[in-house]
């Protein structure tokens, strides 16, 4: 039975990994088939916009032109996610992992496709114009933050049972006599 519900959980992150990378895809989609790059459209006056932009780089613009390997080094990363992510079965962990390895794919298939990522959330915070993103960066980052937080606060290391010693309530074989 536990093996049978094992299936079913690993089907539930797949489907958020699958509906979040959908989101991330459909939103870049209709960005792109109804904006032309760099037009913006006010949703909140002096706040939020939603902006086409174009990005070769990485966050906040860096890495600029480095498409191919970013796109590469995404896929590598989130391939190396999915051992932690059958490494613990907490549902903190699984669903940040989640997030981070749909947003990863999502820029990557941009990345490798388009040699770029679309970008549209544009945000004026406090009068600083804070850099353009998209639904793929937020779930990197709400999903990295949830790791962050339960890997502080919330995760305990197993205890390592020692071979022969007493479980407690137990005595062990050395205390019996």
């Amino acid at each position: 039975m536990k093996k049978n519900s094992f299936k079913w959980k690993s089907l539930l992150w797949f489907l958020v990994t699958i509906f979040g990378l959908l989101a991330d895809r459909v939103t870049k989609a209709v960005i792109s088939g109804n904006l032309a790059e760099g037009e913006k459209i006010e949703v909140i006056e002096n706040f939020f916009y939603i902006t086409h932009h174009t990005n070769t780089g990485a966050a906040w613009g860096i890495l600029q032109n480095a498409t191919m390997i970013l796109g590469i080094l995404s896929v590598v990363v989130s391939i190396g996610l999915l051992y932690f992510f059958f490494k613990f079965d907490m549902w903190p962990a699984r669903l940040s992992l989640t997030m981070i390895i749909g947003g990863a794919i999502g820029n990557a298939i941009g990345r490798i496709f388009n040699g770029r990522v679309i970008d549209f959330l544009d945000f004026y915070i406090f009068g600083y114009d804070f850099p353009i993103f998209n639904v793929a960066d937020m779930m990197v980052t709400v999903g990295t933050i949830i790791l962050v937080v339960f890997i502080l606060f919330f995760y305990k290391e197993p205890k390592e049972e020692i071979p022969g010693a007493a479980k407690d309530g137990e005595l062990s074989d050395d205390n019996k006599n």
